[in-house]
């Protein structure tokens, strides 16, 4: 048995030493020569698994996987299994995996904390949220020292605006862990609660006595998002300059990340350049079908610069009877990304894109959104901000599509965007700087006035102070525009809003309230950005600011 088990860990050490070396075919063969010696212990099929996946044969990965499961449960390999499914957004095998372990019985075992916990993030990314919190409760029923789970299950709760909820599990929490760097984690959760509750200097001296800034020095997850919170205590509190001075901190870390680097804020801005010569009318005229497509009439674009106040229209709109408004996804500027990456990315390779090409696109697009037959006598608005841009390409696939641009002054605008957290791409990168903000909407609109005077398409203005000051009025007349008749229910869009499980934007914490008068002129109480009015002068005046 020694001689056998010796032979078995010479194996696992020659076929981690190959593959170390990029020979992973001979690596492979040392896996599976362990597992034929011994087909009972772990080691080759963890090691062999990642060969697989290095390898891009991932089904043979799992199977591996799930094969040795179904004759004993084994915590790291489900943990690698539920890992793989996981990252690779292997639901259907991951659901395989839950049957196997018997997950759904809800037996809460400390070796299936983590199984649960992968459940959760699953749920989360589909959007389930009372499931992915009830997940997040069974990992903690079998561990109630798995930290993660609380930490995710805490994020959720503040996300979704379960603030209640979030209380005691901060409450909770505090009595099992003691550890100084969960403490201060648990400390920032109860300052975000505090924040939460609209007690700002509670919150703000929680920070200070816990003394949170220094806690957070090596932890740049927790860092950024401390200084956030303490940019929106000061806000409150009206200390302007050190709430401006938070943001600047925090943006400049996030902007000096690593995973950051890979993003080039000149991406989107040569995309709109080219956008600008080729979106014109003697390039639409060869492309624009006259085609009077049925479905358009009830399809509407939600489009304006982030931070304009789509999420508030969004929030009021689909509190009406006859309209559906879809989640922030980028359903059709993934077609499109897919057609132009068929096309080599050359966007001259439009003017030759044919009648049943814009049918696939058109009929993918709809299966999408028009999930039943209900759906189909609804105004369907698709609200995603930056779409803006995409215009042209709408004009082209939709001829017939209405559009609402969602307007704010555009001081407030670049202010709140500079302000807010975005996940980072190409284009959030250029919120990090204040002139990249700005020289970003001054792209953005010379883009749109083209469009105005290029393409022939119908739209309307939604002003964001005319909403918040004559409420009624506007989203009458915003309805009109869609054929619709006003309904008083759309007065108390913030239960609606609160009705939600998650608003998968920024907004999340701001819609759930009535209107607010406070975020307009907001921009004036910063001298770092006033300073800066002049460079939007043009679009202050166009649009009657």
């Amino acid at each position: 048995m020694s001689k056998n088990n010796d032979n078995y860990e010479a194996l696992i050490h020659d076929g981690i030493k190959k593959a170390r070396k990029g020979k992973l075919d001979e690596a492979k063969l040392s896996f599976l020569n362990a597992i034929e010696l011994n087909n009972k212990n772990n080691k080759a099929y963890i090691n062999l698994s990642n060969i697989y996946i290095l390898q891009n044969e991932f089904n043979k990965s799992i199977k591996l996987l799930i094969d040795y499961l179904k004759n004993i449960f084994d915590e790291d390999i489900s943990n690698q299994a539920a890992k793989i499914c996981f990252k690779f957004k292997f639901r259907k095998d991951f659901n395989k995996l839950i049957e196997i372990t018997k997950l759904s019985n809800n037996i809460f075992r400390k070796d299936k904390k983590y199984l649960f916990f992968i459940n959760a993030q699953f749920h989360e990314a589909e959007q389930n949220f009372n499931e992915a919190k009830q997940s997040y409760k069974n990992s903690i029923l079998c561990d109630i020292f798995y930290f993660d789970a609380y930490i995710n299950l805490l994020n959720l709760y503040e996300i979704t605006n379960d603030i209640l909820s979030l209380k005691l599990l901060i409450e909770s929490a505090y009595k099992n862990f003691k550890n100084t760097d969960q403490k201060n984690i648990l400390n920032f959760f109860e300052s975000l609660r505090l924040n939460r509750e609209n007690k700002f200097q509670e919150s703000a001296n929680f920070i200070l006595n816990s003394n949170l800034d220094t806690a957070f020095k090596n932890n740049k997850n927790f860092q950024i998002r401390l200084l956030n919170l303490e940019s929106k205590n000061n806000e409150k509190l009206k200390k302007y300059n050190e709430a401006y001075n938070n943001i600047e901190k925090r943006n400049s870390i996030l902007l000096n990340l690593n995973e950051n680097k890979k993003y080039n804020k000149r991406n989107i801005i040569d995309t709109i350049e080219k956008y600008k010569h080729f979106f014109v009318k003697k390039n639409l005229s060869k492309i624009i079908s006259s085609k009077n497509y049925n479905k358009d009439k009830n399809l509407i674009f939600l489009v304006g610069f982030p931070r304009s106040g789509t999420t508030l229209l969004d929030t009021i709109l689909r509190s009406h009877s006859k309209i559906k408004v879809l989640e922030e996804e980028p359903l059709l500027l993934n077609l499109r990304h897919d057609f132009f990456k068929r096309k080599n990315n050359n966007l001259t390779n439009l003017l030759k894109i044919t009648e049943s090409e814009k049918s696939y696109i058109r009929q993918n697009y709809l299966k999408k959104i028009i999930l039943n037959k209900l759906d189909e006598d609804k105004i369907i608005i698709d609200k995603l901000p930056l779409s803006i841009i995409e215009l042209g390409f709408i004009k082209i696939i939709f001829p017939n599509a209405k559009i609402i641009l969602a307007m704010r002054h555009p001081c407030d605008v670049i202010t709140s965007c500079f302000f807010t957290s975005f996940k980072i791409n190409d284009s959030m990168i250029n919120f990090l700087k204040i002139d990249n903000t700005i020289d970003f909407y001054n792209n953005v609109f010379s883009l749109f006035e083209i469009y105005e005077k290029e393409i022939n398409f119908e739209y309307k203005i939604a002003k964001y102070e005319d909403i918040v000051n004559n409420f009624k009025h506007e989203i009458t007349c915003l309805l009109k525009f869609l054929g619709l008749e006003y309904e008083a229910k759309l007065e108390k869009f913030h239960l609606t809003a609160l009705n939600r499980s998650k608003i998968s934007t920024p907004s999340y914490n701001q819609v759930i309230n009535p209107l607010y008068q406070s975020s307009i002129g907001r921009w004036k109480n910063y001298k770092k950005i006033s300073k800066h009015k002049s460079k939007l002068n043009k679009w202050i005046l166009k649009y009657g600011y």
